[in-house]
């Protein structure tokens, strides 16, 4: 039985408890582990520094490798090498894996050491550039003083030069969906760096002088526009010759460029095993930065297990790749079916950042992974979401996927979480989702195409266009999810684009979605849409001023038409949801860069049984009897702002 009460205040609890199982899966099982406690029958050390390294010596502590490449050229099962401090400018090609958990090969940082491994190489000898127009600084009227390099072949030693190469992805029928600004897929895959900072890439020469004087799209009018302004101090620009051979820069303030250090991309991949279908590799604390790899589909990651299953990958840094930062997976639709399924994959403590348009990437069906304590930020600036690959993590085909404790926040042009077609006993746990801002696929959950259990309970959803998107799915929990901000709708359902969509041989129109429990603030257009009827909703807690409108409708059926618009207490009439559902009076601010919450929620809120058995909250805490709507484990009162990190 039910009980209620009058007034509550639901709080965060201090995260350093231990954390509880919070790894069930949608059908009732526990997700499967397979690590277990490494030991290593001998271990290579490589630095790069050591006056005595050599990659032809043993790779010893004493005569360490010189490159990493070339202990990854010896390592065996069971086997692992110690990196020691430095950058490290390669492309690392693993020649095997290990045989099992007991023994894996292992590529890991020395203890406290900051190993970075570049796909990038610092240039020098810049002449005043000369034979083309550059036209008059906008604001000095002075003639554009710009710089040019042309390139050595040398610098691309596997041939690739990312400087002559579109990003366009490799099947050209899905840019019918992106003819709104060509300009992004056409833009070349090379990346300039001056002192760590990115310099925007523009279309012509005249534009080093400022923003262009006409659209870069002949049939709409899409200009120019920064790409890096939000999250990076402008550098400055780079224009490239149309062969690729030769690139022309203008610094920040007119700057010479032999006082700043520059690094080019050279790489399409910086790790990468030499053969596909390695297992049992793992990659430790680790920092990788700085590839020139083109748009997916295929998906190649500056980092890839190149088809490969039963990778680690923990504690480490994707930085500035200009498409993908890792793939886990079978990298391309229309590969060939791998002989051992791909995935049952760890990916645990990383930080992805600055990849162009996806932080994580796994196609062809990824099994058993684990993505779990990872910092997604600042992904998708490419401006490519028409394109429909864009998001802080990208999977197709997941199967038995555990997403928990994650932080993803300041996505722009992209989804946060995008599952993407036939995704089955999925769980998305425990995750903060933050600053996810646009008009095309801006959603921090978007699942698409799917007719299995999946579900999706206990996060918080901050600043963003779009909180959770259903589309041509079935079957889906959503439960104990706190929704503080969506300018749009909180919990999205749609079936079809322009019409129904068959899926596994028959229709999915969006039923037996399970919205229970959750808490709504701040609302825009609505809290829950329905496609239909045949869905249920349960324990949801409203704001009492559910609008700008007051007790104006927030909530939806949009099909038979006309489409139904309901507040709580037409909602129960008509369907019968929401029985024990509440509005409460609710008061909420939060800090995505502190991650820090403050929440106060007051009204006839009822405790019930949990839910599906959803018995952890937020980070993983039990919770027992009776639990609250939302996903923190009641107990305390204790008032303030309270950390919200899941990590």
């Amino acid at each position: 039985m039910k009980n209620a009460f009058s007034p509550i205040l639901i709080l965060l609890l201090a995260t350093g408890a231990a954390l509880a199982s919070n790894s069930m899966l949608p059908n009732g099982t526990e997700f499967p582990v397979w690590e277990k406690a490494l030991h290593f029958s001998k271990t290579y050390y490589v630095d790069g520094q050591a006056k005595n390294a050599d990659d032809k010596g043993p790779g010893s502590k004493e005569r360490p490798f010189r490159t990493i490449n070339a202990a990854a050229q010896v390592l065996q099962p069971g086997e692992r090498v110690v990196i020691a401090e430095g950058v490290y400018r390669e492309c690392v090609r693993p020649a095997r894996g290990g045989t099992g958990p007991e023994a894996m090969i292992s590529y890991e940082a020395a203890p406290s050491a900051k190993v970075v491994v570049k796909g990038a190489a610092v240039v020098k000898d810049w002449k005043p550039s000369e034979g083309w127009i550059f036209g008059f600084d906008p604001d000095t009227k002075k003639p554009v003083k710009a710089w040019e390099l042309r390139l050595d072949p040398a610098l691309f030693p596997n041939g690739y030069n990312p400087f002559e190469v579109d990003n366009v992805l490799g099947n050209h029928m899905w840019l019918r969906y992106a003819e709104d600004n060509m300009a992004t897929y056409f833009r070349r895959r090379g990346l300039v760096f001056v002192d760590g900072k990115p310099l925007e890439p523009v279309e012509t020469s005249m534009e080093l002088a400022g923003p262009s004087p006409r659209s870069m799209n002949y049939f709409t009018e899409v200009h120019w526009k920064p790409l890096f302004k939000e999250f990076s101090p402008e550098a400055g620009k780079v224009w490239i010759e149309t062969n690729g051979m030769t690139l022309h820069i203008r610094l920040a303030n007119d700057d010479d460029p032999a006082k700043h250090v520059i690094e080019i991309t050279t790489q399409e991949q910086i790790f990468s095993p030499a053969q596909r279908y390695q297992s049992y590799i793992r990659v430790k604390g680790i920092t990788f930065q700085y590839a020139g790899n083109g748009f997916p589909v295929p998906q190649r990651g500056m980092v890839s297990v190149n088809r490969g299953n039963h990778f680690i990958f923990e504690d480490n840094t994707f930085e500035w790749a200009n498409s993908v930062g890792l793939d886990i997976g079978n990298e391309d639709w229309g590969a060939s079916r791998p002989p051992q399924p791909v995935g049952f994959d760890v990916i645990r403590g990383n930080t992805f950042r600055y990849c162009g348009i996806e932080g994580l990437g796994g196609t062809g069906g990824p099994q058993s992974t684990l993505v779990e304590k990872n910092l997604f930020e600042w992904i998708g600036w490419q401006d490519a979401a028409m394109m429909s690959e864009s998001g802080g993590t990208k999977m197709h085909n997941a199967r038995n996927l555990l997403f928990r404790n994650n932080v993803v926040r300041h996505i722009r042009h992209a989804n946060g979480i995008w599952l993407d077609i036939g995704n089955a006993n999925v769980r998305i746990t425990g995750n903060l989702f933050a600053d996810i801002p646009g008009d095309v696929n801006p959603h921090a959950i978007h699942i698409e195409g799917s007719n299995a259990l999946n579900e999706i309970d206990n996060n918080i959803f901050d600043h963003l266009s779009g909180g959770i998107l259903i589309r041509d799915t079935n079957n889906v929990i959503v439960a104990y999810n706190l929704f503080l901000d969506c300018t749009e709708v909180c919990v999205d359902t749609v079936s079809g684009i322009n019409g129904p969509r068959p899926v596994g041989g028959h229709t999915n129109d969006v039923h037996n979605l399970m919205v229970h429990d959750n808490v709504f603030f701040k609302i825009g257009r609505s809290a829950i849409e329905f496609n239909n009827a045949r869905n249920e909703a349960d324990g949801n807690v409203y704001p009492a001023a559910a609008s700008p409108f007051g007790g104006a409708p927030y909530l939806r059926v949009k099909f038979p038409e006309p489409a139904e618009w309901h507040n709580l207490e037409s909602w129960r009439e008509e369907h019968g949801w929401d029985m024990n559902g509440a509005m409460a009076e609710i008061t909420a601010a939060l800090d995505p860069d502190k991650l820090e919450l403050t929440l106060s929620v007051k009204g006839d809120v009822k405790r019930a049984p949990a839910y599906k058995g959803i018995d952890t909250d937020f980070f993983g805490r039990p919770v027992t009897g009776d639990r609250m709507p939302g996903p923190f484990a009641d107990g305390g009162t204790e008032s303030g702002a309270r950390s919200i990190d899941p990590r």
